[in-house]
């Protein structure tokens, strides 16, 4: 082979495998998108997407090896992006969430009769009631969206209308998730069991 074509060869492979190496870093470094939760009600509604919110605590095992080996894992980070809006919530912060709600607003006449119907905006409040410092303290929206029943990590599935879907409690494995959130983000919740829709289920993770 001539010296110069095999040069160009060298060189044709060196930038395949250079290209290959890109991609597969861009693959590696897929994250989740997090936002906070008053952030992730404002896109929510005006996005039509539902949120998935991962709400852990510092000290929890668990919690940290589902952000490792779950939502760490590029095909999971690239699925909840395209379909939620992603908020990681620690149950025992210490600041005032705000957010603001759009609600059912029913109008009716003295007899009861329906005139108008609409929607109006509802302001809600949460905090800690603990002294800031105070170890393993739960949020009072912790505490509200788990309905009391705090353990983590909880994963809190929610509509675009801040609706509540399902809460999923512990770690789960990205084989052991995807399913799960295919199954909302996709909208099948809407028309089917999850039993059924497992028998069905085909995996895309490699």
């Amino acid at each position: 082979m001539p010296k110069r074509i095999d040069n160009i060869t060298k060189a044709v492979l060196f930038l395949t495998v250079l290209l290959f190496s890109f991609s597969a870093v861009a693959q590696e470094k897929e994250a989740i998108n997090w936002v906070t939760f008053d952030k992730a009600v404002v896109l929510a509604q005006k996005n039509k997407k539902p949120i998935i919110m991962d709400v852990y605590t510092q000290w929890c095992g668990p919690c940290k090896m589902m952000a490792k080996n779950t939502f760490n894992n590029p095909e999971i980070a690239k699925y909840i992006n395209a379909n939620f809006i992603a908020v990681k919530y620690d149950a025992e912060n210490f600041d005032t969430l705000k957010f603001t709600l759009d609600v059912p607003d029913t109008l009716r006449d003295k007899k009861g009769k329906v005139i108008k119907v609409g929607t109006k905006k509802m302001p809600l409040k949460f905090f800690n009631p603990a002294t800031k410092g105070t170890p393993r303290s739960p949020h009072n929206f912790a505490v509200s969206v788990l309905d009391g029943k705090l353990s983590y990590p909880s994963i809190v599935f929610l509509t675009d209308k801040i609706q509540r879907l399902d809460i999923v409690k512990g770690n789960h494995s990205p084989e052991q998730f995807e399913p799960i959130i295919k199954f909302i983000g996709s909208g099948a919740y809407t028309k089917t069991k999850y039993e059924d829709y497992m028998k069905t289920f085909k995996s895309t993770l490699k």
